[in-house]
């Protein structure tokens, strides 16, 4: 018995010392021989990473800015939360198979040059992310602790830069950490906010204005999905260190579950809150919603959901920097991610952010729809290719798809495209065309260019795929 626990305390010792090394890899291919895991630390990263005031913030929208009842918006919050899990879910079986990262492979269907777009997009989608969720969990720590927002924002901040900096391995073992703990701190205030709610809330016409019943329905999927679909470009990220064998089924079931889980439950409790108060910031919820003792652990929670969600930013950030071709180590990445979306925040994320958060939301999905559905499309159905030196055919399908979503866009104050100018209705299909649009022209293309070559089966042990 005692040289069992002895065993057990070695093991334990030794997964906490790999967990917490400094990872020294960059975007190359991870070696078999180098490889860990399973596919249970993709539900426990992806749930945590959902249990956070952006996702309180999102429901939120949904009943307190476009005027649905609450069980409308749980209805559409459970549909959109669903197509950004399966997204999340899909894009996770891609790292295993690969050992790399989705950017890089992105570089066989766009070519080398077309997939640079996609990485410098994400890097600058990752330093905003980062730059909302440092912000919001400043005012949370600012509300717990008190002072000025200057030291609770360069707490959160460091907090972020120092847990992606140590790597992948200690991402996951912070996010298990948190999977446990922060249910337990959001325990209260989903009681205390469903008893206090009006859940038999009926649809305010005078908030939706123009979109109506089914404009603010759809939107609120629109919003859902796509704040579930940012993150589904970073997903290959957390599993690339994972045996190429990982069971691809599974791995998307932890995945899935962990982000649907995670997000209907937070994002219908701001629903909920949403019935009864606007909340602004996270010091909102103190004044007028939650009690004091409450209020404090509460507070505690969003402090510490916002820093274990944004160093997935930080993280994935870097290696989208590197993907783009930018000559430095890792490290050195992550403090870019970091001092740009630190300034960020710092310059525009002290004032009201709902508008520029919906918008920003809903133009992630525009540009990212069109992508998985590329990626989607030469995963499933394409035969072994090489990467083109330049642009291949995903860069035109994408492109396309970008071109199709345009007339549906609507980003009031920024741009609103004529067919949602005339139907609002429809201002929210603009990923689902981008999306489709992308998807059916690379099934097009890649029929039409593709050559008699052998099916690749074996591709994630040999990675033939995959430039270097």
């Amino acid at each position: 018995m005692a040289q069992h626990s002895t065993t057990l305390a070695q093991k334990i010792k030794g997964s906490l010392r790999a967990a917490t090394a400094v990872e020294t890899s960059g975007v190359e291919p991870i070696p078999e021989d180098g490889r860990s895991g399973g596919p249970g630390s993709s539900f426990t990263l992806w749930f945590s990473s959902n249990v956070q005031f952006s996702s309180l913030s999102s429901g939120m929208l949904a009943t307190a800015a476009f005027g649905l009842g609450w069980v409308q918006a749980l209805l559409a919050i459970v549909l959109g939360s669903a197509v950004g899990a399966t997204a999340i879910g899909v894009m996770s079986t891609f790292g295993p198979r690969a050992g790399v990262g989705l950017l890089v492979q992105t570089r066989v269907p766009l070519g080398r040059y077309g997939a640079a777009v996609p990485a410098v997009l994400v890097f600058f989608k990752a330093c905003a992310w980062f730059a909302v969720n440092s912000v919001l969990g400043a005012f949370a720590v600012q509300t717990l602790m008190g002072g000025g927002f200057a030291p609770a924002f360069a707490l959160v901040t460091l907090a972020q830069v120092a847990i992606a900096l140590v790597g992948y391995g200690f991402i996951h073992l912070v996010q298990k950490a948190m999977a446990v703990v922060l249910p337990l701190l959001f325990i209260g205030v989903s009681v205390y906010g469903y008893a206090k709610s009006d859940l038999g809330s009926h649809f305010a016409p005078d908030k939706a204005g123009a979109l109506g019943f089914t404009g603010a329905f759809a939107l609120t999927i629109a919003v859902q999905a796509a704040r579930a679909l940012s993150f589904s470009s970073y997903a290959a990220d957390y599993t690339r260190y994972m045996p190429a064998g990982t069971p691809p089924r599974r791995l998307f079931a932890c995945a899935f579950t962990g982000t649907w889980l995670g997000s209907v439950w937070i994002a219908s409790l701001g629903a909920a809150i949403g019935t009864i108060a606007f909340i602004g910031t996270p010091t909102d919820l103190v004044g007028q919603v939650l009690p004091g003792a409450l209020a404090t652990v509460t507070m505690l929670a969003l402090g510490l959901s916002t820093i274990t969600s944004s160093c997935l930013d930080c993280y994935s950030g870097a290696l989208a920097w590197l993907i783009a071709g930018v000559k430095m180590a890792r490290w050195q990445a992550v403090l870019v991610v970091g001092v740009i979306g630190g300034a960020i925040g710092w310059t525009t994320g002290q004032g009201d952010y709902w508008k520029s958060f919906e918008n920003f939301l809903i133009l992630l999905g525009n540009w990212i729809a069109p992508w998985l559905a590329v990626m989607l499309v030469h995963r499933f159905r394409a035969r072994a290719q090489s990467p083109t030196p330049h642009f291949g055919t995903g860069f035109a399908s994408w492109l396309l798809g970008l071109a199709a979503a345009v007339p549906f866009m609507s980003q009031p104050g920024v741009y609103v495209g004529p067919i949602a100018k005339d139907h609002p209705a429809l201002g929210s299909c603009a990923a689902a065309v981008a999306f489709l649009t992308a998807g059916l022209a690379h099934y097009a293309l890649t029929r039409v260019h593709r050559r008699p070559t052998a099916p690749h089966t074996h591709t994630a042990h040999t990675n033939k795929e995959i430039p270097a």
